[in-house]
């Protein structure tokens, strides 16, 4: 039984909501073209004043070719609010994206604030960290959330794998 004056001594799970998870691997190889390598959308009205919306992708560079660079960009409602480095990437290498989009205000102008970070292990580990300001953003509308790739060459020894990604409502 919990102490009532002191509360349990764990988080109260029943607070924070999956709203996707995947471990399907998606793969961008030999393109120059920008790829997603996974894409969800928010529903429509899902987002209250308050939320934080906490995502986190880990992605592998399964082969690379030579110098190419690799820059991913994690996107929020349409804008990025997290690019990392464009990084000379070697096989093995690992891209971690984390961000909290603490959402401030909702409706067709909602605003909301992202603290986000991209790491990657090339080059013996680079970090990129910003906070972004998104201003009116349409909440009563889907709200799309994306992690997205661009390789500096195309070349068939150049492929990146998505490993999971998740999504929570906090």
């Amino acid at each position: 039984m919990a102490n009532p004056l002191y509360g349990q001594n764990k988080a109260d799970s029943s607070l924070n909501e999956l709203i996707f998870q995947s471990t399907t691997p998606t793969v961008h190889t030999n393109s120059t073209d920008a790829a997603d390598l996974f894409s969800y959308s928010i529903p429509a009205n899902k987002l209250e004043s308050g939320n934080i919306v906490r995502i986190k992708a880990f992605a592998t560079v399964t082969d690379n070719n030579s110098t190419d660079t690799l820059t991913p960009v994690l996107n929020f409602a349409g804008s990025a609010i997290a690019t990392g480095a464009a990084l000379d990437v070697a096989d093995s290498d690992i891209i971690y994206a984390w961000a909290d989009v603490h959402v401030i205000s909702i409706g067709s102008s909602g605003s909301m604030k992202a603290i986000s970070e991209i790491r990657s292990d090339a080059n013996g580990g680079t970090s990129v960290t910003a906070a972004t300001a998104l201003s009116s953003k349409d909440t009563t509308a889907a709200i799309a959330v994306a992690l997205n790739v661009d390789w500096s060459v195309a070349h068939a020894e150049n492929i990146v794998k998505l490993d999971s990604v998740s999504i929570e409502l906090l």
